[in-house]
Formats: structure tokens, C-alpha cells, sequence
């Protein structure tokens, strides 16, 4: 264990680029220890060094680990070398996802796995390690990457779609399964937010363009994703739980523009 006195910490997947990154930043910053997690050990690696720079060296400290989540083996050794370093785990953030655009008549089992497998499977796997952990020390917080695509689809999204749809069910689940244990569970709807698995679109898109998707006219950016973590994490009552929170500039309020 890295200190005598248990300070607060958290795991993030996902947490070496986009939204992970600024929530590992965002609750780094709040006292946080963090591991985050991820497949490339070098973006890894580079986002840990941000977070140590941005507190000059002296702020709450930063683990990386590389981790297919879809993995079982591999998110158990996220959490026993997490709780072995930190002496606990207070909070998971799942941020891992993978998407890759493919047409329902295209669909095949690779297409639908390869999706599945990061943001479904992975983010269950990492729960229920989670949980187990944070039940033995009487609670903790679990926020959960849902999509305002659990609400509508997109072309080629029948995976993404049905993943984030299966997602928001799992919050539900957790809820009820682990009521009273103190473990207390709810997922975020982003709609769409600058990143580098989204972009390309993105920078494509007019500002009339984006006022179709949304209220604003823009995309979200990845730090206002991460605020709402942080209050889910440190600041949320435990009457909040089971729930999707939408964080999408008003895309799924407002009716489509022709």
C-alpha cells in the first residue's frame, strides 16, 4: 500500500484518452488517487505524466495499467493491484468503448463482439470487481458510459446502440441487486462531445449543422462530461442511484430539425 492513511481513489478505463482522461483528471484533481486503465501502454503513460504535471508533482498519485477489459483475468489484476497500491477503491468510471461503424446487413458475430465485448462486457466485468471490493468496505461509487444512442440510433450503430441501451439496464441492476450495501450505481448519457473517436465528424459539421443535433449548436466537450462525473462520485446523494444521467446540450429534449 502506498500510504499508511487510506486516501480517496478510483479506477477509470478508458482512461488514457477523451472522456477518461478528463475524468482521471477531473477527479485527480479533486484528491483522487487514480488508475487508469487502458490498452496502449505509451497514451497511458502520457496522460498519467499530465496529471502529475498539472499538480506539480505533488498531487495524489497515478497508476497506469494496460488491460484488455473484455478480459476477465485482466480487470480482476486492475483491482487487486489498485486496492493492493491505494488500500481501497472508492469509485469506477467506465469510460472504454470501441465503435466501429457497420450496417445491420453487414453485421456480423466479429463486428458485434469487437463492440460488446469493450463497452458492455468490459464495463459489467469491471463492476462486479469493483463492487466486490467496495461492499467488504462499505461502499463506493459506480458511474457507468451509456450514450444518448441507448435512446435512438444512428446509421451503422445497431451494436454501439444496443450496447449503451444494455448499459443503462445494468445501472438498474446494480441498484437493485446491491441495495443498502452502500454501493451506489448510475450511468451517463454524453451525447455528442469532441474526442478523438469522434472528430473527424465533428470538425466536418457546420454550426447549423450541430443545431440540428443539439440545443447548442456544438459539440460537448470532455471536461463538462467529467464534472458531471465528479459529482456522481463525490457530491450525489445515495436517493440518486440506478438512473442515466443525459449530459447532451439538449439533443434528446429537443425534436428533430428538418
Amino acid at each position: 500500500m502506498n500510504n499508511t492513511a487510506k486516501s480517496k481513489s478510483a479506477v477509470v478505463t478508458g482512461g488514457g484518452t477523451g472522456i477518461g482522461a478528463a475524468v482521471a483528471a477531473r477527479l485527480h484533481s479533486a484528491g483522487y488517487g487514480v488508475t487508469i486503465a487502458g490498452r496502449r501502454a505509451d497514451v497511458l503513460e502520457e496522460t498519467a505524466r499530465k496529471l502529475r504535471d498539472a499538480e506539480g508533482g505533488s498531487g495524489p498519485q497515478v497508476r497506469t495499467q494496460v488491460t484488455d477489459v473484455a478480459q476477465a483475468d485482466q480487470v480482476r489484476a486492475i483491482f487487486d493491484e489498485h486496492v493492493a497500491y491505494f488500500g481501497g477503491v472508492d469509485a469506477l468510471v467506465t469510460a472504454a468503448a470501441a465503435y466501429e461503424p457497420v450496417s445491420f446487413l453487414d453485421l456480423t458475430r466479429e463486428s458485434w463482439n469487437a463492440t460488446m465485448d469493450v463497452a458492455l462486457t468490459g464495463s459489467v466485468l469491471a463492476a462486479v470487481e469493483a463492487a466486490q471490493h467496495m461492499q467488504s468496505a462499505g461502499g463506493g461509487r459506480i458511474v457507468l458510459f451509456s450514450s444518448t444512442n441507448r435512446f435512438h440510433s444512428e446509421p451503422d450503430s445497431v451494436h454501439y446502440s444496443a450496447a449503451k441501451a444494455a448499459i443503462s439496464s445494468v445501472a438498474k441492476s446494480i441498484a437493485v441487486d446491491l441495495a443498502g450495501t452502500g454501493v451506489i450505481a448510475n450511468a451517463i448519457a454524453p451525447g455528442w462531445v469532441s474526442t478523438p473517436m469522434t472528430s473527424e465528424l465533428v470538425d466536418q459539421s457546420t454550426t447549423e449543422q450541430l443545431r440540428r443535433v443539439n440545443t447548442l449548436g456544438r459539440a460537448g466537450r470532455p471536461e463538462e462530461i467529467a464534472d458531471v462525473v465528479h459529482y456522481l462520485v463525490t457530491q450525489a446523494p445515495e436517493f440518486l442511484v440506478g438512473t442515466t444521467i443525459y449530459v447532451d446540450g439538449g439533443q434528446t429534449a429537443q425534436a428533430p430539425m428538418l
